[in-house]
């Protein structure tokens, strides 16, 4: 998929958290100098990359995440414990399913599908079933729930949720209404140790 902006210069740099498990962090710097970050913890700098450009976006126009994608369906979303299987980041595979009438729930890894755009994709695709989505936050790690939340505000199922492997520590996560994807990068200390290359 093509970034969102005009991409100046783009750095990746693997980031150790505070629980020991390694992330991939990018900076991305739009052309307009506007700086935008993401992160994959599944070691995909492509997800990082695209994450990165989005939130540079939103922060040059100067908008959550949500004012790029139609608008917000909600501010809160519900988050549950829900041990399924994600479907595999399959386009072919999952639309012949969908087709099919083979699910009622798509579980959807926004991370191992790669990009916003796809996730929107799905998304349009599940409304036009009337199907709901549940978005994995993997690892239940605090980034990937804001992420999560940050794309649910987008979507328009009204059963809408992010699912995790464990028990929730909370019933339901605001949507950020900071400019760009709305995550507490604060959340790792060692966040603010890169030294970023320009």
């Amino acid at each position: 998929m093509a970034a969102p902006v005009s991409i100046a210069h783009t750095h990746v740099h693997s980031l150790r958290l505070a629980s020991g498990a390694e992330a991939l962090v990018a900076r991305v710097l739009a052309a307009d100098g506007t700086a935008g970050f993401g992160f994959t913890l599944n070691l995909d700098a492509g997800v990082a990359r695209d994450m990165a450009a989005w939130d540079a976006l939103a922060r040059a126009r100067e908008v959550p995440l949500y004012g790029l994608l139609g608008g917000s369906y909600r501010k809160e979303i519900t988050t549950v414990k829900d041990e399924l299987p994600a479907i595999a980041p399959d386009w072919t595979a999952l639309r012949k399913d969908i087709l099919d009438a083979r699910h009622e729930l798509l579980r959807i890894d926004p991370f191992a599908w790669g990009s916003v755009e796809m996730v929107q994709t799905i998304a349009a695709v599940a409304h036009a079933f009337d199907l709901s989505i549940a978005l994995l936050a993997p690892n239940a790690h605090p980034w990937e729930l804001q992420y999560c939340a940050a794309l649910a505000a987008t979507l328009k199922g009204e059963d809408t949720r992010i699912v995790m492997r464990s028990v929730p520590a909370f019933s339901s996560i605001s949507v950020s209404e900071q400019q760009g994807l709305g995550i507490d990068w604060s959340v790792e200390p060692s966040f603010s140790n890169i030294k970023w290359q320009s």
